[in-house]
């Protein structure tokens, strides 16, 4: 088999298991850590947050 094939196929097969990842839905225990973690730096963590969204979106529209 021909190396490029081989790693265009895993570089796909990557691209699909991280979009996969991205359509999970946020396990409850982590949201309410960062809920926790929130009221302690609010601003730090909601920019962050909204910074991890658009990262993702923009991921998932250039698919």
């Amino acid at each position: 088999m021909d190396r490029q094939k081989v790693a265009d196929q895993v570089g796909e097969l990557l691209r699909q298991t991280y979009d996969d990842v991205l359509r999970e839905p946020f396990p409850d225990r982590l949201r309410d850590l960062l809920e926790r973690l929130e009221s302690d730096r609010p601003m730090f963590f909601r920019e962050a947050r909204a910074a991890e969204d658009s990262d993702a979106a923009i991921t998932l529209t250039e698919r």
